[in-house]
């Protein structure tokens, strides 16, 4: 029994409402001992000034969420400070004139006659005014530092979802399927030409090298990019021959923005993976400029067996653009596929 009421006297919720509860009870009794206006040492009064100064703790309390909505401290810090302080002022006048006012109706009317006659309110109004001020402060500092470190935690945890992803891409571009499929095609051209597979070899360490040295980046130049996806595109050309085409029109300023690295590589891979490859009716990838959007477009063609698409080479796309930008991915499967990309800055 006592084991199982210490467990949820440590609870957050039961804690928060005992302290809150303890500070309006202690607050309400001191302010009673200060303006008592009955200059008279009765139990009654002082408890229902206790219990009065827990209603004004919880006022102050629950009536930031409401006031945080409508004035946000990060866009109205001066006005959201003045509101507080006003609306804690005048509600907790409001409230003490109520309880005084019920209070005087058990005892009778000479107890808010008295009230009224002396300084009382004067002396009400100053602690109350005080209390706003100085309550609104140190909210307002604990708020900044909570919002302050939530926007660190925030960061740090949207590094480590890119820092993920661009590990799962990193992956998904050093699988094995991939690696033997370039082997395939080496072994191939050493026996039929020792010069284009020099080239092969060249052209594949310079994209595992891209891969290796990118994949911790956040963003990179679309020249970058397409520099690697050249490479990466001699590789699928020996693979494939005439089966598999490349076209890119670019601007100079297209070429200086930026996007996440792999993208273009993973959507003309993916453009192969699902799409019939032959000489004779060649998958033709397009990548062209839309104002600040790039347009990767794939012909389709479909295969005789078609395996059902995972969607994983898109969806880390999406995830990327969705952690670094507010900008977000089209994709159009109509008679052709294309993928909008917005270019970043």
């Amino acid at each position: 029994m006592e084991q199982a009421l210490k467990k949820r006297l440590y609870q957050p919720t039961v804690r928060k409402h005992l302290s809150l509860f303890s500070i309006g009870l202690t607050l309400g009794v001191l302010v009673f001992g200060f303006v008592n206006f009955e200059q008279v040492q009765d139990i009654l009064p002082t408890i229902l000034s206790g219990f009065l100064g827990v209603f004004l703790v919880y006022l102050s309390v629950y009536s930031n969420t409401p006031l945080n909505r409508f004035f946000p401290w990060k866009k109205w810090t001066g006005i959201r400070l003045l509101m507080s302080i006003l609306w804690n002022s005048i509600s907790g006048g409001i409230l003490i004139l109520l309880g005084v006012w019920g209070y005087s109706l058990v005892q009778g009317k000479t107890v808010l006659t008295k009230a009224m006659e002396n300084d009382t309110p004067v002396k009400l109004g100053i602690l109350l005014f005080c209390g706003a001020l100085i309550y609104n402060v140190f909210y307002f500092a604990f708020y900044s530092y909570n919002q302050y470190t939530h926007e660190q935690l925030q960061t740090l945890r949207s590094q480590r979802k890119q820092a993920e992803l661009q590990l799962a891409a990193l992956k998904s571009q050093l699988s094995p399927h991939f690696l033997f499929n370039c082997m395939n095609s080496l072994s191939a051209l050493f026996q039929s030409d020792i010069e284009k597979a020099e080239t092969f070899i060249r052209a594949m360490a310079s994209s595992y090298q891209y891969i290796l040295e990118q994949y911790h980046s956040s963003l990179i130049t679309v020249k970058e990019e397409l520099e690697f996806v050249h490479s990466f595109g001699f590789l699928l050309k020996t693979r494939f021959g005439e089966g598999f085409q490349l076209k890119v029109a670019l601007e100079a300023e297209q070429l200086e923005s930026k996007i996440p690295p792999l993208t273009l590589q993973i959507l003309v891979e993916n453009a192969l993976k699902h799409n019939a490859v032959s000489s004779a009716n060649p998958v033709t990838v397009s990548i062209r400029a839309n104002g600040k959007e790039l347009q990767v477009t794939n012909n389709k063609i479909p295969k005789t067996a078609q395996s059902p698409s995972t969607g994983i080479g898109l969806r880390n796309i999406a995830a990327r653009y969705a952690i670094l930008s507010k900008s977000r991915i089209q994709i159009s499967d109509t008679e052709e596929f294309t993928v909008t990309l917005p270019l970043l800055s």
